[in-house]
């Protein structure tokens, strides 16, 4: 008893001590207006940059150590849990929030990471165009795009790193066509957030290494492109169904059931609340996904009263490097005209290969399970394996055509 008890005074200390590392905003109580997220290649240049001042703004105000701290702290309550889901659409909101409170016109994008799942280092999102791929050798600090040389002073003083899973590349992500088979299978919300948490979210967090493959990983700017693509996903998947803005089922960290009344860990309100993207507080929607229904929407009966928290943390001392960091008004990391904006083209000879397994011990130290990876593991093999028996026949269909063509 004794021993759960310390655990217990240990999660509401840390709980304390994130809250005061930055502000706290309260959600809005309703929405002036709806705003849109869309895929980070697809934003202008004018925005694009925008969006990247706000976020060194934010590193610079010490920020980022904060999130990284609170997902830190509470990664048992997040993780391998029907918290997973609703959690983390409210930590992104309550970055956008921050980064509105900077400028308000900027709005959190996501990474399409599924467009580039065969050859990620091929993803402009990964180059200096934008935000850096690869640490580079002996530190692994990133030192290109727009968080080149950053440091971080959570958990301990160093720079912003990635280690590429397999050294010069991260292998292979999911690709989208094995994210939308876990949507046309998955039927509840326990199926859904299991399947995706154990395949599609961990192997890009894998992928990358370095801060990003731990529970920090907030520090760096990434995580929450990523977690905005895994938020979509789920958008997606609840705007199939009407009464998947309403209803969650499945359990939490303790084994205690999780509905829509349930409360999320560190913010203290309910999971029904974060049902909806467009619902009072959260206000936004994706590019290519309906809005949830009025009706549908889930109707609180309590909204949890919190102070917002002044910021304790007003600067993060950089990283000392040899050249210096770029401040916030630097655009030289991104080149005019975004000449990026151009699909990869892939070798149309060449067999795709999936993504390798997730190893047991490190699913093990993330909470997550391993034995639904496993299962994942199956399907996206299985996917892949499909996708190359289509581009073989297309290949022998066009050869076919041009032989008769010759004749």
């Amino acid at each position: 008893m004794f021993k759960y008890i310390c655990i217990l005074l240990a999660v509401i200390a840390s709980e304390v001590i994130a809250k005061s590392m930055f502000p706290m905003p309260r959600l809005p109580n309703s929405c002036s207006q709806t705003s849109v997220r869309r895929d980070i290649i697809s934003l202008p240049q004018d925005e694009l940059l925008r969006f990247i001042r706000v976020v060194r703004e934010m590193h610079r105000r010490g920020w980022m150590d904060g999130f990284g701290s609170m997902h830190d702290h509470i990664s048992h309550q997040i993780h391998g849990n029907e918290q997973f889901f609703a959690w983390h659409r409210r930590f992104l909101r309550h970055f956008e929030i921050l980064m509105q409170e900077i400028d308000p016109g900027v709005m959190l994008p996501y990474w399409n990471w599924g467009t580039y799942w065969q050859s990620p280092v091929a993803d402009p999102v990964l180059t200096g165009a934008y935000f850096g791929g690869n640490g580079r050798p002996g530190d692994n600090c990133v030192v290109e795009g727009a968080q080149a040389r950053w440091g971080r002073n959570y958990p301990t003083r160093n720079c912003l790193t990635r280690r590429f899973r397999y050294g010069a590349t991260t292998g292979a992500f999911w690709p989208m066509r094995a994210v939308r088979d876990v949507m046309n299978t998955a039927k509840t919300h326990a199926q859904f957030r299991s399947r995706i948490e154990n395949g599609a979210h961990g192997i890009v967090h894998l992928g990358l290494g370095g801060d990003f493959e731990t529970m920090y990983a907030p520090v760096d700017v990434l995580f929450f492109m990523h977690h905005a693509m895994i938020d979509k996903i789920w958008a997606e998947w609840q705007s199939r169904d009407p009464l998947r803005y309403r209803n969650v089922d499945g359990y939490d960290s303790q084994r205690i059931p999780v509905t829509a009344n349930s409360l999320m860990p560190f913010y203290s309100e309910e999971v029904g609340t974060a049902l909806a993207t467009n619902g009072p507080g959260y206000c936004y929607v994706y590019d290519d996904i309906p809005a949830a229904p009025s009706g549908a929407m889930f109707r609180t009966s309590r909204r949890a009263n919190f102070a917002a928290f002044k910021a304790a943390v007003n600067n993060t001392s950089e990283q000392q490097a040899p050249e210096a960091v770029a401040d916030a008004d630097d655009t030289t990391d991104v080149p005019a005209g975004n000449e990026f904006h151009v699909k990869h083209a892939f070798n149309d000879t060449i067999d795709f290969r999936p993504p390798s397994p997730m190893s047991t011990e490190w699913l093990r130290g993330r909470h997550m399970d391993v034995a639904e990876a496993a299962r994942m593991q199956a399907l996206v093999n299985n996917v892949v394996a499909q996708i190359n028996t289509e581009r073989r026949q297309q290949r022998a269909a066009a050869a076919a055509a041009a032989a008769a063509r010759a004749v």
